[in-house]
């Protein structure tokens, strides 16, 4: 028997709005591992940490991307026109490295100008102009030229009034004047917007384990320039930096392990999967749901 199409819709829907909470619940446990080893009597600074979680969860995507190949699997998905020469096979791959390339500058974006705009910006304000990306969302795909449903509209201003109320609590000037720092947030959550909006563009078109491999690949390599130039800038040497306090640390390992795993390899996976049947702006309402 024949499913109806409306049927057919609704399943994968509900789908991928099954597995964005998922990405949502993953998400919250991240803050969780990463304190554990802030904890640390001599914890290791932001951009060392960031480039050892991006290193790891590149490697959790190698026996993904061997069992792939060894099924041949496209990297690309199909298309009506199948041609198989050398020339279209090269432009499949300039496409999907342009892509991941892409992602991986407005991922690394959004977390490198929250970074620094928490210099200067306390975290309970910070926290509250990150979560923004809710509204900028929506804002950015009618820029585009692209429908917003009435109903995600009202579920931005729900969730952006629930943040509201739980980010203000600590702060009695909260929204009374703008720094630099509070700018740089506002960056940052412009940047998760941007990307999660061209993942949703994108996504459907390209394989998930070879897309959002390469993407931590790149993020792994932008990570390690800033290791590099904060390791330089502090007048470190690079092998000292390298073999610093916090390295010799089982839990501190087994703490990135899980971010890199957990929240990094598994839920850009189930993103992308969920963003094929989702629109980003409810995407963005679904993720800022996290614990």
């Amino acid at each position: 028997e024949k499913i109806p199409e409306n049927d057919d819709k609704s399943n994968n829907i509900l789908k991928g709005r099954t597995l964005l909470l998922i990405v949502a619940l993953l998400y919250g446990t991240l803050n969780v591992s990463l304190r554990l080893v802030y904890q640390l009597e001599f914890p290791p600074t932001a951009s060392a940490l960031s480039a050892a979680r991006g290193w790891m969860a590149s490697l959790c995507f190698v026996p993904l991307l061997i069992n792939k190949n060894g099924t041949g699997t496209a990297t690309i998905k199909p298309t009506e026109d199948k041609g198989n020469n050398l020339e279209e096979m090269k432009n499949n791959k300039y496409q999907l490295l342009k892509a991941g390339i892409e992602l991986a500058v407005w991922n690394f974006l959004a977390q490198g100008l929250l970074n620094i705009g928490l210099m200067s910006t306390e975290s309970a304000r910070a926290s509250f102009l990150t979560q923004m990306s809710v509204v900028f969302t929506p804002i950015v795909c009618l820029l585009c030229k692209q429908s917003v449903p009435s109903a995600a509209w009202i579920g931005c201003s729900v969730a952006l009034v629930g943040l509201t109320i739980l980010s203000s609590g600590a702060s009695s000037s909260f929204m009374i004047s703008f720094s630099t720092g509070d700018y740089l947030v506002l960056g940052g959550a412009l940047s998760w917007s941007l990307y999660l909006f061209r993942l949703s563009q994108i996504g459907s078109k390209f394989d998930e384990i070879s897309l959002q491999a390469i993407k931590t690949a790149l993020l792994a390599v932008m990570y390690s320039i800033w290791f590099g130039c904060s390791t330089y800038l502090s007048g470190e040497t690079i092998s000292t930096a390298l073999l610093a306090p916090w390295t010799t640390h089982i839990v501190a390992w087994l703490a990135l392990f899980y971010s890199a795993l957990g929240p990094g390899m598994i839920a850009d996976i189930l993103q992308q999967q969920g963003q094929k049947e989702v629109s980003a702006s409810e995407a963005n309402i679904i993720l800022s749901m996290e614990p």
